[in-house]
């Protein structure tokens, strides 16, 4: 079966029906949809690494004067970039929507998906 996201055709994920909602067929959290690869796991952790070093330092209410904050907006901008082309890349090897909140278990390969409160939205509109 296929969906059609944008007027792209991506494979589903053997839902057998076609499906127009990329959430609609959102696996709940902690589904394991893959395996990581060890490129994979190191990689995450170290983004996963750059991503704690800057909500820390968010949480610190530093001032910074204008070069100083340039710099660390290059650097924000270069992490989000890392970020989104390693995530890009194992969505796409797993055939599943970029927008999905996906994580992997750095110890243990498994790629699973992360928390979302959809199902919990749906429940409020019952």
């Amino acid at each position: 079966m296929i969906n059609r996201i944008k007027n792209k055709l991506i494979p589903a994920q053997e839902t057998g029906e076609e499906v127009d909602n990329i959430y609609a067929i959102l696996p709940p959290p902690g589904t394991i949809i893959g395996e990581a690869t060890k490129e994979e796991m190191e990689r995450a952790a170290e983004l996963e690494i750059r991503h704690m070093a800057f909500m820390r330092l968010q949480e610190m209410n530093i001032q910074f004067d204008g070069a100083s904050y340039k710099e660390l907006l290059k650097e924000f901008q270069d992490f989000e970039t890392d970020s989104s082309k390693f995530w890009r890349g194992v969505s796409s090897r797993l055939s599943v929507p970029y927008e999905w909140p996906i994580r992997i278990d750095h110890a243990n390969s498994p790629i699973y998906i992360g928390e979302h409160d959809l199902y919990e939205e749906e429940e409020i509109e019952d």
